[in-house]
Parts: C-alpha cells; structure tokens; sequence
C-alpha cells in the first residue's frame, strides 16, 4: 500500500531549475581569470555561506576570487552576481506542469531551497513567471537558507521545515538533486525522489507514491 502524501517539498536549484547554463559559468570563470578545469571548486569552495546569508555578494566574490589574484569590487561583484544568477534560473516547464497539478489536487507544497539573497531577489522578480505562469503563487510555504541562516543538509533546517509542512514526517515527500540532502531528508522520516532532470518526475509521483 502507498503511502498517503499530504505535503510536497521541492528543492529549487536543478529541480524547479535547470542545470547551471556552462556557457554563462565559463564567463564568469573568463572574467576573473580562473582557468574553467578549477572553477567549480572555486566557486562552490565558500558557497554554503553565501547562501547561508552570512557572506553579501561582495565578500563571496572577491574570496572565489582572491587565490587567482584578482581584485573584485562592488561593480563586478554585481555583474558576476547577475551573471550567476542568469546561469540559474532557466526554469524547467515539466516540473511547473508537476507544480501546478498538485496544487490543483490539493496538497500543501513548500519550497525548502539553499538560496543566497541574490537567489531569492530572481527568484521573485523576473524569474517567478515561466510560460505565463507564476509559480511562486502554487506555493504554501517558501524557506531559503538565508532568510534561516541554515543550509541543507543540516538537521535543524528539516525541523522547521516539516512544522511548515503540517503533517507527520511519513507523510511529507521530500524532491531534491543532492543525495545528502536526501539522506537528511530521510533521517528526518520523510518520504523522498532523488531528482534527475529528462526522468519523468509526475510519473514517478503517480507510480512510487500515488499522487494524481
């Protein structure tokens, strides 16, 4: 028998989201002279606190920045801030779809999401729209890492969030990319899908869970 679900909880970064656009991430690589092979590194190597909301923009750029021996200031810091977020907020129309027919079979959907405040200004600004449609308003609750100063996968980010959720732990389905995250997850007792974008997510609901 398949479990009842009452409460859906997306990630947002490579689920609701594409995959980081490379081209866009090999400009931001150009710019400060970081060769692409280290880029990754560099530019994850202090991420979590960015989005964590303990670093701005400024800081978070000039510290990617600072072993290659190149200077940021705050006019390239808001360019590569623009740049980042460019790279990220291709929104994927078949999750939408999935976003939309839940909330219109009921259930109560969150967004818990490791998002800087750069993230979240996009995010309801010229990203929240996608084919005419605002997906932001299918959501109940939308928590970020940096409005909590917590980021996945730390315990207490899932406390909170399954109060927001307002149903038992057995009963919240949990969709995220990053197998720690979803091992958190499922230390907290959710139900989760380890997300892959081109699989298809509303039949994965249907079969594994019994949604739609």
């Amino acid at each position: 028998m398949k479990p009842e679900i009452e409460s859906v909880i997306f990630d947002c970064g490579q689920v609701i989201t594409h995959a980081q656009n490379k081209d866009i991430a090999r400009t931001m690589a150009d710019i400060l002279g970081i060769p692409w092979e280290e880029f990754h590194g560099a530019y994850t190597s202090v991420r979590g606190e960015y989005d964590r909301g303990s670093l701005d923009a400024l800081t978070y750029w000039g510290m990617v920045a600072a072993p290659y021996g190149k200077k940021v200031d705050r006019e390239l810091a808001d360019r590569l801030a623009a740049l980042d977020m460019d790279s990220w907020f291709s929104i994927n129309a078949e999750v939408v779809d999935v976003i939309i027919r839940l909330k219109e079979a009921g259930y109560r959907l969150l967004m818990l999401s490791n998002m800087n405040w750069e993230g979240k200004e996009r995010m309801h600004g010229s990203a929240r729209v996608a084919q005419g449609r605002d997906w932001i308003a299918a959501f109940d609750e939308i928590l970020l890492s940096c409005d909590l100063g917590l980021i996945k996968p730390e315990p207490e980010i899932y406390r909170i969030c399954l109060e927001k959720a307002r149903a038992e732990p057995g009963r919240c389905l949990f969709i995220d990319d990053m197998p720690g995250n979803i091992a958190a997850a499922q230390a907290a007792g959710m139900r989760t899908i380890l997300f892959r974008e081109g699989l298809p997510l509303g039949t994965m609901l249907a079969e594994r869970y019994g949604l739609f």
